[in-house]
């Protein structure tokens, strides 16, 4: 006999992920939404790389077992986040808000426009 598709009877939307978004908090709290999330396709790590210069930051997923990379803490009804106490120290002019746009290998966090004036 062959395999058959199991549907579920309730097959309502679910939770959205909501827009692609991110926040550094001056405490150094980097917050990722779930929006965000699903163009990493939730990795249990993400390398983080940032120019302060251009004010943007790059997620990357790793492997489970990479030392480089952040274990994303949160989930469920709040959103994903890591620290990044040291980025908001050294460099304040990053705290703000970014929106995430999909790139070859991961998600680049850009600073949106109300918080670069």
């Amino acid at each position: 006999m062959p395999w058959l598709n199991l549907r579920p009877t309730n097959s309502g939307g679910g939770r959205q992920g909501g827009p692609p978004t991110a926040k550094l908090y001056e405490s150094g709290q980097l917050t990722i939404s779930h929006g965000t999330c699903e163009m990493l396709g939730y990795p249990p790590k993400i390398r983080v790389r940032y120019n302060p210069q251009e004010e943007r930051i790059e997620l990357t997923p790793t492997t489970p077992n990479d030392n480089g990379g952040f274990s994303l803490s949160g989930g469920g009804n709040s959103p994903h986040r890591i620290g990044a106490k040291a980025l908001a120290n050294q460099y304040p002019q990053m705290i703000g808000s970014y929106r995430a746009v999909k790139i070859a290998g991961g998600v680049e966090l850009q600073k949106t426009e109300e918080e670069n004036s």
